[in-house]
């Protein structure tokens, strides 16, 4: 297996293994995430950090590898490769894309950060193309080549791309951007780190600024060694000229002022704009447009309001719940303040009941006992009521007989 990354202009990121001919020797495979999916689950929200600039179309600052890496597994799971270029890629696949990003990490749903979720998408994708380009050119013959397919394709996928590197327009296209690149004069040291990234690390901490190096230090950390020799006599030649350009700018300037966007004015008077970028600047920053700042920060203000919208309903609905289960538990105070109140009558009660029957016991001393156990029994149930007792009593201790009761009732009435 060979390990590729991604190139300076996608970020930092490990991308798919391109397996080789020869025998599989050790080595990582392909990324598949799982370190991602760890951080996610460790998150207060399931969602990791990165910072998207307004002004740039590239992730930066701690957050920006592991947003690469993320967006690479999905771009391998969702762009198939049966079409000739990203353009070709489903919208349906591309909003998968965007919409996992989103759901993975900190990021405002706004325009800006779906068309930077994009971009980066399309510099990913367009880089597998060029390592499966790079395996194809390894066999002679179409034969050879549709017998070892690699692994990050299906079968219908190599075959299309099989029939389309073989194809006269691939061929001419691949040939005009090698001619392209040769053309290239001036390389950087940068890796695959873009430089945009770069240039956010190197910002101003130490008075919370957030400054970052002006045109010319960004050229000297992009072009220079760590021995101070510059990668070749191009590089060396452009950092020249903007410092003679600016030497005499700054002739005509207060001592004090900030030379920066006059150091950034020459930068740009010399490398020029092309294509919608700033050279020597990298991918991933656009030329300063107001109309597009003000969109983005519309947009960021939109989703500031939004954020502070839901805030409020949040903080609403968490007081609504507090003074729900404050009377909640008051009510339950309340319940054992009066079970407490009952259990202390019930026991006064009984109290008084037990007190009455002593004082009875110790003023009727001289009654008969089975008067005086009618009184007393009558405390325990209702059947022992005063009445009920001492009418039982009365028949057990007299005659039961129909005659008996009848004088009884006659002697018990009142005289006429």
């Amino acid at each position: 297996m060979t390990n590729v990354h991604i190139s300076n202009n996608a970020g930092t990121a490990d991308v798919i293994a391109i397996p080789s001919s020869g025998p599989k020797r050790k080595g990582r495979g392909k990324t598949t995430g799982l370190s991602i999916q760890k951080k996610r689950k460790k998150s207060d929200n399931g969602k990791l950090k990165v910072i998207i600039p307004p002004d740039r179309t590239v992730a930066v600052g701690p957050g920006a590898k592991d947003f690469v890496t993320e967006l690479s597994v999905k771009v391998l799971h969702n762009a198939r490769h049966d079409v000739k270029n990203w353009k070709g890629v489903s919208d349906l696949a591309k909003d998968r894309i965007v919409a996992h990003m989103l759901d993975s990490f900190q990021l405002p749903d706004i325009q800006h950060n779906r068309d930077t979720i994009l971009q980066t998408a399309k510099n990913l994708y367009r880089y597998r193309r060029s390592r499966l380009h790079d395996h194809f050119k390894k066999f002679a013959t179409k034969e050879a080549r549709l017998q070892n397919m690699p692994e990050q394709v299906d079968e219908a996928e190599w075959k299309f791309l099989v029939e389309y590197f073989s194809s006269d327009d691939f061929k001419k296209m691949s040939e005009r951007n090698k001619s392209n690149k040769a053309k290239q004069e001036m390389n950087h040291i940068c890796g695959r780190k873009s430089f945009q990234a770069v240039s956010f690390e190197a910002r101003d901490t130490n008075t919370n600024t957030g400054k970052e190096p002006n045109f010319q230090k960004f050229w000297e950390m992009t072009h220079m060694k760590s021995n101070g020799h510059w990668v070749n006599d191009a590089s060396a030649e452009v950092n020249d000229t903007v410092k003679e350009v600016v030497a005499e700018q700054i002739q005509e300037i207060e001592e004090g002022t900030d030379v920066d966007p006059i150091v950034n004015d020459a930068f740009m008077q010399i490398m020029r704009e092309k294509a919608g970028f700033t050279r020597g600047q990298g991918s991933g920053i656009k030329p300063a447009n107001r109309r597009f700042e003000d969109e983005i920060q519309e947009q960021l203000e939109a989703q500031q309001k939004e954020i502070e919208e839901d805030r409020r309903k949040r903080e609403s609905l968490e007081s609504k719940l507090m003074e729900i289960k404050n009377q909640l538990e008051e009510e339950r105070k309340n319940r054992e303040v009066m079970e407490a109140r009952l259990v202390r009558e019930q026991t006064l009660l009984k109290e008084g009941v037990m007190a009455l029957v002593s004082h009875m016991q110790s003023s009727m001393s001289g009654l008969p006992a089975a008067v005086f156990n009618i009184i007393t029994n009558s405390s325990g149930s209702d059947e022992g009521s005063p009445t009920n007792l001492i009418d039982k009593n009365w028949f057990s201790n007299r005659d039961r007989s129909p005659a008996a009761y009848k004088r009884k009732t006659i002697s018990l009435s009142p005289s006429r």
